[in-house]
């Protein structure tokens, strides 16, 4: 991992340029195996949760994923970090970085530069995650297509000093929390850390898969993004995503009736 100095960091074109190569080579590779063991321990506890009929685990681990999933991942690093769709007072803001820390979908830093190298490429064969040139499979399972990301893409973050905090020290605080827990009770890691974090991750590669090849589409895009009430249901509201794709500077992306949207609801209690 890359311990960066925000303010060098900020004026320094080669540290900015060996940051972003950084971002996509050890720090991805460390938040993979962390995600990997997320997942064992999810499947052998939700496994244990079945057989033992231990229904107040799963319920701690539904309730957490919603906090994890519309607060942390759709709100937090989707709709105010990358997108900036909104404003928030500085604790909100602050409070926003640290859950979509939590969630280890990886730093706010890297994830907003592939999201919005992301938008900027979405579906042609610079964009780094399209199903439709890598496949649904590499897609789903973050085998994803290295990019040469500018460093133009994350300058609002990188100057930040608790975002870039939050980035040197990614991995402590995902570990802090994780022993807070485990010191209330061993079993909370399971269930109030890995099952929703994982339960994030399957969201977002719903909504990177399944948000490109199922659903409607209401505005014509340059790109395959379709609303698709599937995508909805494993992201927790992340699913209109040709609406997004259309709209991106939109905070709600729900526009019909039936496209149920969490966390504009959310948004909506919180934005400035």
């Amino acid at each position: 991992m890359y311990n960066i100095n925000y303010l060098k960091l900020h004026g320094d074109k080669n540290k900015m340029n060996t940051f972003i190569h950084r971002l996509r080579s050890d720090f991805n590779t460390q938040i993979k195996l962390v995600q990997l063991v997320n997942l064992i321990v999810s499947v052998a506890g939700l496994a244990y949760m079945f057989a033992t009929a231990s229904w107040g685990y799963g319920l701690i681990a539904l309730v957490t994923f919603l906090i994890f999933g519309i607060i942390g991942a759709n709100v937090g690093l989707h709709r105010y970090f990358s997108h900036r769709t909104f404003k928030v007072s500085r604790p909100v803001e602050i409070f926003l970085a640290v859950m979509g820390t939590l969630t280890t979908l990886g730093s706010i830093i890297s994830w907003v530069a592939i999201h919005r190298y992301h938008h900027q490429h979405a579906d042609t064969l610079e964009d780094p995650h399209s199903p439709r040139h890598i496949g649904w499979w590499k897609a789903y399972t973050y085998q994803w297509n290295r990019a040469n990301i500018s460093r133009k893409y994350i300058r609002d973050v990188a100057s930040d000093p608790v975002i870039t905090f939050l980035h040197r020290h990614f991995f402590k605080v995902v570990l802090t929390y994780v022993v807070v827990l485990a010191i209330i009770n061993p079993w909370l890691v399971v269930f109030a850390y890995c099952i929703p974090a994982t339960g994030c991750l399957n969201g977002v590669a719903a909504v990177t898969v399944i948000g490109h090849i199922h659903g409607y589409r209401t505005y014509e895009t340059s790109d395959t993004a379709r609303n698709s009430w599937i995508a909805t249901i494993f992201s927790l509201g992340e699913g209109w995503h040709n609406n997004h794709h259309a709209h991106g500077y939109k905070w709600k992306q729900g526009e019909k009736w039936w496209e149920i949207d969490p966390p504009s609801w959310v948004i909506r209690m919180i934005k400035q």
